[in-house]
């Protein structure tokens, strides 16, 4: 499972979720593919949130502790 942490992106205000594999470049890659350098970078995750970045994380989150049943009531 990919430790993500959510920041803000100084390119398009929303957060993003990134990768710690990343922390070693001049700048981050979401798991969307969104690329910003480290100094457009904000450690916070007040805003607006990736909806690419959040069914990826969401299907991470999956492959790891199962979908689960769902059933219609």
């Amino acid at each position: 499972m990919v430790d993500v942490q959510w920041w803000l992106s100084g390119y398009d205000n929303r957060v993003h979720a990134f990768g710690n594999e990343e922390a070693d470049r001049d700048f981050g890659e979401a798991l969307c593919e969104h690329c910003v350098p480290n100094t457009r970078i904000t450690c916070t995750d007040e805003g607006e949130r990736c909806l690419a970045c959040l069914l990826i994380y969401g299907d991470l989150l999956a492959d790891v502790h199962g979908e689960g049943l769902w059933r219609a009531s």
